[in-house]
């Protein structure tokens, strides 16, 4: 059973990873959820260019607007804390 729990897990974040690859090509930011460390309203946008900022979504979350820029230090520790660091 662990195995295919892990073949499962490995598979989705496979598949995040290349959802990630496909915005990035595609000129597009890819969104990073904040899990319990941004307001709710919020969350990580991660930019081709490699910058990440907080952006924070209207009420109908059919659009954002900027809240600040993370500096490099911050940026490493969200690669980091997300696995993003290779990808």
């Amino acid at each position: 059973m662990p195995t295919i729990t892990y073949n499962f897990d490995k598979r989705v974040g496979q598949s995040i990873m290349m959802l990630r690859q496909q915005k990035h090509l595609a000129g597009f930011p890819f969104m990073i959820e904040g899990k319990g460390e941004l307001l709710l309203n919020q969350a990580y946008m991660e930019y081709p260019d490699g910058h990440i900022e907080i952006v924070e979504f209207s009420n109908d979350f059919r659009d954002y607007s900027f809240v600040r820029k993370l500096n490099n230090a911050e940026v490493a520790v969200i690669r980091s804390k997300y696995h993003l660091e290779d990808a």
